[in-house]
């Protein structure tokens, strides 16, 4: 597998970013993992757990046998698994902390019988979980990283509580996984595509682009557009698809990301296209600086979501576009400093 240069961060992929090849007929785990290692789209694999793996997440020893030679026989390397913790398993009650320990507790033996060295969490899996996992973590040899996926940032007070929490544990099994969504520079136009066929007029696409990128915290945007949405006629369905663009794509500065450091375990490269060799809605440039600046070496795994809004380009054929894009930033040589 081609890797990028020794002391710089490694590329891979998400299974996730294939999930409308997962749909087609005749595809399977073996088939996409094959088609990642035949296109080079590694080293690094990720899946994500409940979509990759039937029975999760109680696999006989047959299943995790299987899995594992399937990943050997590949040549590429697991990366991280997603699990999730869903606290709103049984009606009427959320799981209890007990209940939510051994929900989280179970996958992570799984993803260490699989062979992964990471798993990815939510921001749902908080200081109290964190640290009762940590034991666990440490003995199976498996690191816990909590996504920060847009409309979080640095400055989000469950975000600052995990950054509180890791600076006092100074441990390397627990840490972030920062989502490239959670700084964007534009809304990608497969959402134009997406709203188009939602019945969303052209007009109420571009009110909420122009709310989108205003000054201001994400969230706080949301009484503003709905206002100037019903202005213009939107029903309260049209107004929801509006609203996804603001949960979807975040506006943080990507200076910050130096702020999750040193406790940064992977790194979730989320795009929706590239085009000409550059990505128009995720300034990578800025976010690959820092990452080079912190000295990262861990996994970047391709994350295409795309397809949550259209089905008009190839997957594979993006991620290929934008690993290539990846490589070129990393190995850029250094700007020279100037006094």
């Amino acid at each position: 597998m081609t890797d990028t240069a020794p002391g710089l961060p490694r590329l891979g992929t998400t299974l996730f970013s294939l999930t409308l090849e997962q749909r087609k007929p005749g595809r399977d785990l073996r088939s996409l993992i094959g088609e990642v290692a035949a296109r080079d789209l590694g080293p690094g694999l990720e899946m994500v757990a409940f979509q990759s793996l039937r029975g999760w997440p109680r696999l006989d020893d047959a299943a995790v046998k299987d899995v594992r030679a399937l990943i050997d026989e590949s040549g590429l390397t697991p990366s991280c698994l997603a699990i999730n913790l869903d606290l709103g398993l049984y009606p009427g009650r959320l799981l209890s902390d007990d209940e939510a320990y051994e929900y989280v507790a179970v996958q992570l033996r799984g993803a260490a019988a699989l062979g992964f060295p990471a798993v990815r969490v939510g921001i749902e899996s908080g200081p109290p979980i964190l640290t009762r996992l940590l034991p666990l973590a440490e003995q199976l040899g498996v690191k816990i990283g909590v996504e920060i996926h847009a409309p979080l940032t640095i400055d989000a007070p469950p975000v600052a509580a995990l950054k509180e929490l890791f600076t006092r544990l100074d441990t390397p099994w627990l840490g972030f996984i920062p989502d490239f969504s959670a700084s964007m520079r534009a809304v990608p136009d497969a959402v134009d595509d997406a709203h188009r066929a939602a019945g969303v007029a052209p007009e109420l696409t571009a009110l909420a682009k122009q709310v989108w990128a205003e000054p201001g915290p994400t969230m706080a945007k949301f009484p503003e557009l709905e206002r100037r949405a019903a202005q213009l006629g939107a029903t309260a369905a049209q107004t929801g698809n509006l609203r996804m663009i603001f949960t979807m794509h975040g506006r943080m500065d990507p200076a910050r990301w130096a702020e999750f450091f040193p406790h940064v375990i992977h790194v979730h490269g989320k795009f929706y296209g590239v085009v000409d060799g550059e990505d128009p809605s995720i300034d990578y440039p800025a976010v690959v600086r820092v990452l080079r600046e912190q000295n990262y070496t861990g996994f970047i795994s391709s994350e295409y979501e795309a397809h949550a809004y259209s089905d008009r380009h190839s997957a594979f054929d993006q991620i290929r576009a934008q690993q290539d894009m990846l490589k070129g930033l990393l190995e850029a040589p250094a700007p020279a400093v100037t006094a």
